[in-house]
C-alpha cells in the first residue's frame, strides 16, 4: 500500500516543458574574454515577456574558461540552452533526420545564437565545430520523458514524500528515500532538484546516507587538497561540529549493516579494499 501511493505521488508530479541545446566549438585566437568574470551567463531578450518562453530566455556557459584541458590551446567550447519551457507538441509531429526536422532545428535555436552573439560578437565566424541538441534528442540521449527539463514544483512549498522536514520547511522536491528499505534513489527528481550541480549533491547525498559520516568528511577533505579549486570542499572546523549531531544516525538505519559489529553505526567503516578485514564484513 505505501510503496502504491508512493509511486502514485511520483507519477503526478509536474514537469516542465522541453529544452533544447547547442555545442560549439569554436577559434578563440585573438579573442579578448577579459570582460568576463563568470563563464555562466544568464540572457533574457525580453524583461516584459514570459521568463519561461524558451525565446527569451536561455543560458550559455564557457567551461574552457576555467578549466583549459577541455580543449586545444587557442580554443573555447560553449553550451547553450533554452528554458525549460519549449514545447514540446510542434517536435512530436517531426521525423529526426527530415528536411523539416532540420529546419525547425535551426529556427529554434537562433536565439540560442543570438545569445552568445552578446558576448561574442563574430562567433558564427569562428565556428569550428557545432551540434543542435532538440527536445527529441534530450528525450532519446536522456530519457527523459517528452524532452523535459525535470520536474516542476513551485518554491516555498513542499512536494509529496519529501520527507519529515517537508512537513516543517519548504522542500520542493520528493527526498531519496523509497518504500523499499535500503533502495535509495538520486538524480534531479529528488532534492536538491533540477542542474547537475544539485543532482550531483543528490548523489552525495545518497552516499553519505549509505556510509559514516567520518567517511564522508575524510572524502571531503582529500578531495579538496587535489586542486587549490576545491578548497573549499575541506568541511574543517564546521565538519567536526557537525558530525556528532549526525554520526548516530549514519549509515540510515535500515542500511546499517554495520550496526552489530560497530556499534550502531556510531563507528566509521572503511570501505575500501584496503580495509584488511574486507572480506569479512557482513555485507559482501
Amino acid at each position: 500500500k505505501g510503496l502504491t501511493k508512493w509511486r502514485d505521488d511520483i507519477g503526478k508530479l509536474p514537469r516542465h516543458g522541453a529544452i533544447s541545446h547547442l555545442f560549439l566549438a569554436i577559434d578563440a585566437e585573438g579573442l579578448d574574454l577579459s570582460h568576463i568574470d563568470d563563464p555562466a551567463h544568464l540572457v533574457v531578450q525580453d524583461w516584459d515577456r514570459s521568463l519561461q518562453d524558451s525565446q527569451n530566455l536561455c543560458s550559455f556557459f564557457i567551461p574552457s574558461i576555467l578549466d583549459k584541458t577541455l580543449c586545444p590551446e587557442g580554443k573555447h567550447v560553449i553550451h547553450v540552452y533554452s528554458s525549460g519551457g519549449e514545447p514540446y507538441e510542434p517536435w512530436e509531429k517531426l521525423t529526426p533526420g527530415s528536411d523539416e526536422y532540420e529546419a525547425y532545428k535551426k529556427e529554434r535555436v537562433e536565439v540560442l545564437f543570438s545569445a552568445v552573439e552578446r558576448c561574442i560578437p563574430d562567433v558564427r565566424d569562428r565556428l569550428e565545430f557545432s551540434i543542435i541538441g532538440s527536445p527529441l534528442a534530450h528525450e532519446a540521449f536522456l530519457r527523459r520523458d517528452r524532452g523535459t527539463y525535470g520536474m516542476a514544483w513551485a518554491a516555498g512549498t513542499s512536494a509529496p514524500q519529501s520527507g519529515i522536514l517537508g512537513s516543517v520547511l519548504p522542500f520542493p522536491f520528493p527526498n531519496l528515500k523509497t518504500p523499499v528499505d535500503g533502495l535509495l534513489r538520486c538524480g534531479d527528481s529528488c532534492f536538491p532538484g533540477i542542474g547537475t550541480p544539485s543532482a550531483a549533491a543528490s548523489g552525495a547525498i545518497a552516499a553519505n546516507t549509505m556510509t559514516h559520516v567520518d567517511n564522508h568528511l575524510q572524502m571531503l577533505s582529500e578531495a579538496s587538497k587535489l586542486d587549490p579549486m576545491y578548497k573549499f570542499l575541506d568541511a574543517g572546523f564546521m565538519g567536526q561540529v557537525y558530525k556528532p549531531l549526525v554520526q548516530g544516525m549514519t549509515p540510515s538505519s535500515e542500511l546499517r549493516t554495520d550496526r552489530f559489529t560497530t556499534g550502531a553505526g556510531v563507528a566509521p567503516v572503511d570501505y575500501s579494499a584496503s580495509d584488511p578485514n574486507v572480506s569479512d564484513r557482513v555485507d559482501l
